[in-house]
């Protein structure tokens, strides 16, 4: 008796469709995937699993028929679900040898350790794809209609617009997308969400693939303290705009505010920053930034399995959707074949269920402000969004909303100070707006009715 034959018996003797619903045809050895697929063609047929006596009038093939009989003949007295769970291992442990096996011929004796170390994470990638990990789900007689307070106390507001922070907040296991041109304000997005949940007092893990970790800071930095940008980069600061900055860069540190007195003394921002990096990182909250060029799903997930169960991640930010690749193996299409986009989306999406955690992703539209590239990657969203950014002058960004899965379908508007890059959260009227004001001013009509 194998674990395979007596899975198929338990399966086929107890009924059991909810065993048959998660045992998948790879999972079992060559000769019974044949055996898998007569029993899927005949619950397709029929809706329900068949008896080893329907399978006697249904299969003609002698070899098969033998299969059947051997397996009908065994004694098992284990449950279906528990063998299916000895067989995933089994097959996962198959699986994981085989890329080893692979890896060490191919690649550990030339490679870098950092090729080393990206080539695991994908084996890890490859072979979690292949076997399904995840926790059953809550069953019909204990799931709540609810859910509780602490859950409740997790969903987070963007941020951005006070007014539409009070309506719609986001679920921790949530996808939402941000889409805009070149240079519309995607990573100026980012990083006000990420200043935001900081702020809060929670962490924001931020992927950047275009702009290095310390561009990121330094715009979260400006959000935050409504300092300059331009400013700030040049460390051009008055007194009052060094204590700002020093208090938050402070913040970063377990017990980094208690060098804020020598600080603000010597505004020695060079000494101040060695005197903090020998102290932990704040245990709480954190800004983590990783940037690497080559972002790939392996590398989000070995950061997520290191980080997300230590912090009390609010976000996980990727910047942006289209540049991240499935894996580090050359493709024919390259990046950005549709396909490839709609795998990245459906991954972050599984991601944030399996993290529990929020993820937000921007990524770039066409002219007509469709997705560039996959309009697909729009399916796993839970909200979407199109950036509509005006001139400099009229200060604001538009957020037009183009999906929303439990919410209302609602856009807003939101000031922009362009120097700080802080977005929101005042509402503000986008020129749009203020000229059907205008007309209606002008011709008596109701403001509503334009």
């Amino acid at each position: 008796m194998n674990i395979a034959s007596a899975l198929l018996k338990q399966i086929i003797v107890q009924k059991d469709l909810d065993t048959w619903s998660k045992l998948k045809e790879h999972y079992l050895p060559g000769e019974y995937q044949s055996i898998f697929r007569i029993l899927d063609k005949h619950i397709d047929n029929y809706q329900d699993l068949p008896k080893f006596e329907d399978l006697r009038y249904e299969v003609r093939d002698r070899k098969l028929q033998e299969k059947i009989f051997a397996i009908e003949s065994i004694d098992v007295e284990v449950d279906a679900w528990l063998l299916l769970d000895y067989l995933k291992n089994e097959y996962a442990q198959v699986e994981i040898l085989d890329e080893l096996d692979k890896y060490i011929d191919n690649t550990v004796a030339m490679a870098s350790a950092e090729e080393n170390i990206e080539q695991l994470q994908e084996i890890v990638l490859r072979v979690s794809d292949k076997v399904d990990v995840k926790a059953p789900e809550e069953s019909m007689q204990s799931i709540s209609l609810f859910e509780d307070d602490k859950e409740l106390s997790r969903y987070l507001p963007l941020g951005l617009n006070s007014e539409y922070d009070s309506q719609i907040q986001f679920s921790p296991k949530d996808l939402v997308l941000v889409g805009g041109r070149r240079g519309a304000g995607k990573s100026v997005t980012c990083c006000n969400l990420a200043a935001n949940v900081y702020d809060s007092g929670r962490s924001a893990l931020y992927f950047t693939i275009e702009m290095d970790s310390r561009s990121i800071l330094q715009r979260i930095c400006s959000v935050s303290t409504k300092i300059p940008l331009k400013r700030l980069r040049s460390k051009m600061l008055s007194t009052e705009e060094w204590n700002l900055v020093g208090g938050w860069w402070a913040g970063r540190f377990d017990g980094g505010h208690e060098l804020l007195p020598e600080f603000v003394k010597t505004h020695d921002f060079d000494t101040f920053h060695k005197k903090l990096t020998k102290l932990p990182l704040h245990k709480e909250k954190q800004l983590d930034v990783i940037y690497d060029p080559a972002l790939t799903l392996s590398k989000i997930q070995s950061e997520l399995d290191k980080k997300v169960n230590q912090l009390d991640v609010g976000v996980v930010i990727v910047d942006y959707l289209n540049q991240v690749k499935r894996h580090n193996a050359p493709s024919r299409s390259g990046q950005y074949d549709w396909t490839e986009q709609i795998e990245v989306s459906k991954k972050m999406k599984l991601y944030a269920q399996e993290y529990e955690t929020l993820f937000f992703a921007p990524y770039q539209t066409d002219a007509s402000g469709e997705a560039r590239f996959a309009k697909g990657i729009l399916d796993a969203a839970d909200a979407a969004y199109a950036l509509e950014t005006w001139d400099q002058q009229d200060g604001c960004m538009t957020f037009n909303c183009v999906k929303m899965r439990s919410n209302r379908m609602e856009s807003f508007t939101s000031a922009v100070d362009w120097e700080t890059l802080k977005i929101g959260p005042q509402t503000a009227l986008n020129p749009k707006e203020k000229e059907n004001i205008e007309n209606s001013m002008k011709t008596g009509e109701d403001v509503d009715d334009i």
